[in-house]
């Protein structure tokens, strides 16, 4: 379920550009924040497994900032799910023209049939959608990717020319040359693994949770680790880095290797499997988000008719709220006259939003520890007392506020440099704001009798 959460070929054309530097900026994500996040999460999920990120920062710092935090977790993903879509996009425009690939009216189309497809899939319930998300896994992420390292082996083992540059200076492996390039293309990296804590909410149901969790989470890590720094360097091995589509980048390698193989009309299929895969991953951040913002609703957040559910137990109304806002944001790639651009614009304020929440709920798990220090944990992480979740979650707390202020440098040519930075700020300041109003504003009738579990 973890490496589920993460595994994708969505950012493979983006670590491909990164060159070799790919390989430091994959252990950095790895063990500087998938773990410290999985590992934090882990014990506060176990300790307090009422309503996630909501519950956790609300124990902490009271309700205010729990429903700023899970406002943060929820409004990141119209950013971060309309990159997905994006990305759906130009893997079935592979499929059908790959001119397509650059048509903006092409790619909201497929944002928007995509999403309201996975809306109403997901207002059925979560076993419908789980189901879906497995398949996809399977058979849009880890099939794709498999084939497309064992082709890049046959390609490198066939002598044909690498278009990776393997020089051992300094400059070719850390980012030296160009750092803000490369830090702001790191991103990637991160937003690869955000939503790592979903699955932390599902502890208490491993048997033997204090060594059978970090085993996973670390198993889970290594995959992650090798199949997306595998899958990185097989695309930046065949596609020069001056044609390197940043969006469909994975697509357009498999494509290539299909060709030289002889087997042309297998890319095709490949690129529907890789956009069906995509497309999964986007049922699952449809209704996972939401479920804990329904959940700070119904503590007295939210207005009345947005905490309605319908039969299978799911927020109706918030989820069409949540369409519709997404529909909004889609329409970025109509204002913005490059795809590649939009999708980085998109990626760094998802980043810049989550990156926020993460700070929060690193800081809520050291608060924890000293004020409630005798309160029950199945699970906790290792290293004592307090020293241990201090470097654990002060790794994470450096390596967020790190990415939080890349997040902050323009991404790329095509954006006006100065107004990027004061755009971010304001995103981010408004979307603070707004949960604050809320809570500030709520009304006694606001608050359900029996709070959601």
């Amino acid at each position: 379920m973890t490496a589920a959460l993460f595994l994708t070929l969505r950012n493979m054309p983006m670590m491909a550009a990164t060159g070799l530097q790919m390989v430091f900026f994959n252990a950095v994500t790895v063990f500087a924040f998938l773990i410290p996040i999985a590992l934090v999460s882990a014990e506060l999920a176990t300790t307090w497994p009422r309503n996630g990120v909501f519950h956790w920062v609300e124990e902490a710092f009271g309700t205010r900032w729990g429903f700023v935090a899970v406002w943060l977790q929820w409004v990141q993903s119209l950013f971060g799910i309309t990159s997905i879509l994006s990305y759906v996009a130009a893997s079935l425009a592979w499929a059908i023209d790959p001119k397509l690939a650059s048509d903006r009216y092409f790619i909201v189309a497929v944002i928007l049939v995509v999403y309201w497809t996975a809306t109403l899939v997901n207002l059925r319930g979560t076993r419908a959608s789980g189901l879906i998300s497995s398949v996809c896994l399977g058979a849009g992420v880890l099939l794709p990717s498999l084939v497309l390292i064992a082709l890049a082996t046959w390609y490198v083992i066939q002598g044909h020319p690498l278009h990776l540059n393997l020089s051992s200076a300094a400059s070719n492996w850390l980012p030296l040359a160009h750092p803000q390039q490369s830090l702001v293309l790191f991103l990637s990296f991160i937003f690869g693994v955000v939503g790592i804590e979903v699955s932390a909410s599902h502890a208490r149901e491993v048997r033997n949770v204090r060594r059978n969790y970090p085993m996973a989470v670390f198993a889970a890590a290594v995959l992650g680790f090798a199949v997306t720094l595998l899958g990185g360097l097989a695309v930046a091995a065949i596609i020069p880095v001056q044609q390197l589509d940043l969006v469909s980048g994975a697509t357009q390698a498999l494509a290539r290797l299909l060709d030289l193989a002889h087997l042309p009309a297998l890319a095709p299929v490949f690129a529907l499997l890789v956009a069906f895969g995509a497309a999964g991953q986007v049922s699952t951040w449809v209704v996972g988000p939401i479920k804990g913002l329904w959940a700070a609703g119904c503590a007295g957040n939210l207005p009345r008719p947005l905490q309605a559910v319908n039969a299978h137990g799911v927020p109706r109304n918030l989820l069409v709220v949540q369409s519709l806002a997404m529909s909004t944001v889609a329409l970025i790639f109509l204002i913005v006259p490059s795809v590649n651009t939009a999708f980085l614009l998109l990626t760094s304020a998802a980043v810049v939003l989550y990156a926020a929440m993460y700070l929060m709920l690193f800081a809520a798990a050291i608060r924890l520890r000293y004020s409630e220090p005798d309160a029950p944990r199945p699970y906790r992480v290792p290293g004592g007392r307090t020293w241990g979740l201090w470097l654990v979650a002060g790794t994470g707390f450096a390596t967020t506020l790190a990415c939080l202020l890349i997040g902050l440098l323009p991404p790329g040519s095509g954006i006006a440099e100065d107004a990027y930075t004061p755009a971010m700020l304001a995103t981010l300041t408004i979307m603070l704001i707004i949960p604050l109003l809320l809570h500030r504003w709520r009304r006694p009738t606001w608050t359900i009798a029996a709070k959601p579990e």
